[in-house]
């Protein structure tokens, strides 16, 4: 697909009017996937989500759909909990759990639609483990479960794949293993690769970015854009952008509950500080994605919500004006 400079694109997940059977695609999640898609395309987004209205957790999907025991709350990061699976035998995928969801959804628009997946070293931190005793050894069993999955969505003809790896914040000195977990998810696939990360200290592991087995990198910014001055990230950006290496997707909406909807204005400031960091040249203005911070399921309102993505794209249409050559 050719596309627009500044590509926009959503994260993945939406806030749910209703909740379906969790971990599956039923007549509830259908009906939301549908308007969320049809929603996306009056805004004029170029690379869709399917908004995961189907998608119990992150990680816990993952082990229904692998039939490992689940264990009650524990909690994964901060004040978020989640019901871990237990892995207590050996990880092997035969059915995917993201091919129905994306066949769905890209059946409902002539755009793009990312095929959506949990990264290896997301999936064995927020897992706990009997079976696999080594960190190394859990990274890569489920490494090879992203693969199978990746290798499904690719047969369905998913062109866009996304592997969230939020985790990547909370081993930063792993940075290896992360990245080689990561290569062994992606390997024999030969769409476009997008990794999301979303918490955590990103100055601690942005030196290793550029080696990570992606063609994306998907991060948060939106508010490290507001003070550029004074964030350490911005900084290490502008002596080594990241779009010498790879694309990157760039947060500029702020999703969390608590924060308003943002003015134009500040979200065109947002874009041109980004377009400032990372290069203004037309090459470099189709390598940089401009998208939310992360996915708006912790949002809880459509409404906002939708009002927060139809200001981004206002911006960019915005700023798009002013490098059209």
């Amino acid at each position: 697909m050719t596309l627009p400079l500044l590509p926009t694109s959503g994260v993945g997940s939406w806030p749910k009017k209703k909740r379906g059977q969790k971990g599956n695609l039923d007549a509830v999640s259908k009906k939301e996937t549908a308007e969320f898609i049809k929603n996306q395309e009056q805004l004029g987004i170029d690379i869709l989500v399917d908004g995961e209205f189907y998608r119990g957790d992150m990680a816990t999907d993952y082990g229904r759909a692998l039939a490992l025991p689940i264990a009650d709350w524990t909690r994964s990061y901060g004040n978020r909990f989640w019901k871990k699976p237990i892995v207590d035998r050996q990880l092997i995928a035969k059915e995917a759990l993201q091919t129905e969801p994306y066949i769905y959804a890209q059946s409902l628009t002539t755009h793009p639609v990312k095929g959506m997946l949990t990264g290896p070293t997301t999936l064995a931190n927020w897992s706990l483990h009997t079976y696999y005793r080594k960190r190394e050894d859990r990274v890569f069993a489920y490494a090879d479960v992203v693969n199978f999955e990746a290798k499904e969505l690719e047969k369905a003809g998913a062109k866009y794949i996304q592997i969230d790896e939020p985790a990547i914040g909370e081993y930063h000195w792993e940075a290896e293993l992360f990245n080689e977990g990561l290569r062994r998810a992606r390997e024999g696939i030969t769409a476009y690769i997008i990794t999301h990360i979303c918490y955590g200290d990103f100055k601690l592991v942005y030196p290793r970015l550029k080696n990570l087995s992606v063609d994306q990198i998907d991060i948060e910014l939106a508010n490290d854009l507001d003070r550029p001055e004074q964030s350490e990230l911005i900084t290490q950006m502008k002596k080594d952008p990241l779009t010498q290496y790879k694309d990157v997707a760039v947060g500029v909406i702020d999703i969390r509950p608590d924060v308003p909807v943002e003015d134009v204005d500040t979200v065109t400031r947002r874009i041109k500080t980004t377009i400032d960091i990372l290069g203004p040249t037309p090459d470099l203005l189709q390598r940089i994605w401009i998208k939310p911070d992360c996915g708006f399921r912790t949002h809880k309102n459509p409404t906002t919500a939708y009002a927060k993505m139809k200001v981004m794209m206002d911006a960019v249409k915005k700023v798009r004006e002013q490098y059209v050559l």
